[in-house]
């Protein structure tokens, strides 16, 4: 089903119960070796999908659910390589810190990622960082840099970089 869904460039969305049911005795979700990525934004799922990105691209729409958290673990324990990417505000790099504490790889998650993306934000799309600050054990440059910069970026806002990497 999810492969005829992919076929045809549309959204499958995978509940608890069908991760714990029949599909679960599916040896493996994806062929061995598959590269997986993880975004935290549903737009980045959904212009994945219009224009057709390859491979398995999912979508946590925020912090994982419960199917999410499944499903991740899942496929890192069938030794799928998993990239996550995730907004550049205090919780989306907490949500980060859990997704990649789980085994996923950081995926432009890096100081350097935030620099660019904030360097190419037009003045009318900079939104001030608010919130508690985390720690960023995958790069500790990256909370340092967000502090110093104080600006949110989230996922739609670098669209295009992500799609490129997709593509």
């Amino acid at each position: 089903m999810m492969r005829s869904r992919a076929d045809l460039g549309v959204v499958t969305h995978l509940t608890l119960q069908e991760l714990r049911g029949p599909a679960a005795t599916v040896p493996s979700l994806c062929s061995e070796g598959t590269a997986v990525s993880m975004v935290e934004n549903p737009q980045v799922l959904q212009a994945a999908a219009k224009t057709g990105v390859p491979g398995v691209l999912l979508c946590t729409s925020g912090n994982p659910s419960t199917a999410g958290w499944l499903l991740l673990r899942r496929l890192i324990a069938d030794g799928m390589p998993v990239r996550y990417h995730g907004d550049f505000d205090w919780p989306g790099v907490a949500i980060a810190g859990r997704v990649l504490a789980a085994g996923a790889a950081p995926w432009r998650m890096a100081a350097e990622d935030y620099s660019a993306a904030v360097s190419g934000l037009p003045s009318d799309a900079r939104l001030a960082l608010s919130g508690t600050p985390v720690g960023t054990a995958w790069d500790t440059r990256l909370a340092v840099e967000m502090e110093r910069r104080g600006v949110a970026v989230h996922e739609e806002l670098i669209l295009a970089t992500l799609l490129d990497d997709l593509h």
